[in-house]
């Protein structure tokens, strides 16, 4: 555990900045600049840099986004437009597939829930995706620091990118599922609406003299 804080530490923006002002703050002493007291400013530089840089508002970000039932479409667009300068280009992707579908699912999602096409788990799953999957899954990602993220391996031998890549597409194919069968539904419905059409005005023109 210590291991792991240390390592985050260390792929941090806020301690690579700090080593690269004490890095000049070094430059600065041997190209003669500065003299006395030169391991104070060069320590001074590297703790300006580490706790003067900002942190990633990332994470916060997905984990707070209040999602209405009402808005729910309009706050997943807003949620990924937030986080995707923070996410991987392939979880990027991924992600504004996972809009897309959702886009298509949400402002019908009651319609064909009181039609029940839509089963109640599946309903279910498509809110909570919204709500609570998606975004904590985000939030999980975009805590970690960026060089983190992509280079040191996680405990399934994958990096954290890998990991957030990973459970996008299990989302993805889930909601693209749900979606599927949901639109066969109308699908077969709009097929039995043409045989009962074609029989229906078929006896007319059988019939007519």
């Amino acid at each position: 555990m210590a291991t792991n804080r240390l390592l985050l530490f260390l792929y941090s923006t806020g301690n690579i900045v700090g080593s690269l002002l004490a890095l000049g703050g070094l430059g600065l002493f041997f190209s003669g600049v500065i003299h006395a007291y030169w391991w104070a400013i060069v320590m001074g530089l590297y703790g300006v840099g580490v706790l003067a840089w900002p942190s990633s508002s990332l994470a916060q970000v997905a984990e707070r986004t209040e999602l209405s039932a009402d808005q729910l479409a309009q706050q997943v667009r807003k949620l990924v437009d937030s986080v995707a300068r923070g996410l991987p280009k392939e979880s990027l992707d991924c992600l504004r597939g996972i809009q897309g579908t959702l886009s298509e699912l949400l402002p019908r999602l009651q319609e064909i829930r009181d039609r029940g096409i839509i089963s109640a788990k599946d309903s279910f799953t498509v809110i909570e995706t919204v709500r609570r999957y998606l975004p904590d899954t985000l939030a999980a990602y975009l805590r970690l620091p960026k060089l983190y993220a992509q280079m040191q391996p996680l405990a399934n031998g994958r990096t954290a990118s890998q990991t957030l890549l990973d459970q996008l597409r299990v989302l993805d194919a889930s909601l693209k599922e749900i979606a599927t069968n949901a639109f066969a539904g109308d699908a077969d419905m709009l097929v039995t609406n043409g045989q009962f059409l074609q029989n229906k005005f078929s006896e007319k023109l059988a019939f007519r003299p």
